[in-house]
């Protein structure tokens, strides 16, 4: 009997320590590049707005290989706009504009809930993927993005941004 009960505890320890292993692996920071871009934003009945822009471009896998699909993570931490109405729901894309091994082009599209009036824009998700098709290094920048806000006060919001000056690098991803 005690060598089955010492079985089952060194099964338990053993289970327990590889899920707390992997728990920590999972709490690992991907290799991401955060950033701060400026853009012009045109804003429905406040008008133009000059706007900065804080987040964190992930390239997984990174290095990538030809042929293979990259899924990328765009988290927005904030975004220098109050909304002056209250926000029920948004959505929104953002072009993401690549260049060096190979010149391309995808959108991240997320959306999200509330947003309470007269506070700034922050914890914007959002996703998209591409696939390589050229071996090299290439580079990410974010291009032109717009958020569609649904307000109980005036319905559908559209807010387009683009970029101010030269865009900083999001994000550098091996391809081989």
């Amino acid at each position: 009997m005690i060598p089955r009960i010492s079985s089952t505890i060194a099964a338990t320890v053993t289970a327990l320590g590889l899920s707390a292993a992997g728990a920590i692996a999972a709490q690992l920071p991907a290799n991401a590049s955060t950033f701060t871009a400026t853009y012009s934003c045109s804003v429905p009945i406040v008008g133009t707005e000059a706007v900065t822009v804080d987040a964190t471009l992930t390239a997984s896998p990174n290095p990538a290989t030809v042929g293979s699909a990259v899924s990328f993570a765009l988290d927005i931490s904030s975004i220098s706009l109050e909304s002056p109405i209250a926000i029920d729901s948004w959505s929104a894309t953002a072009a993401i504009d690549g260049s060096g091994a190979e010149t391309s082009a995808f959108d991240a599209t997320g959306s999200g809930g509330a947003i309470a009036a007269d506070t700034d824009i922050t914890d914007v998700d959002l996703t998209g993927s591409w696939t390589p098709s050229v071996s090299g290094t290439d580079t990410f920048v974010g291009g032109d993005f717009t958020i569609v806000a649904d307000t109980a006060l005036l319905g559908d919001l559209t807010v387009t941004c683009t970029p101010s000056g030269t865009q900083p690098t999001a994000e550098t991803l091996t391809v081989s």
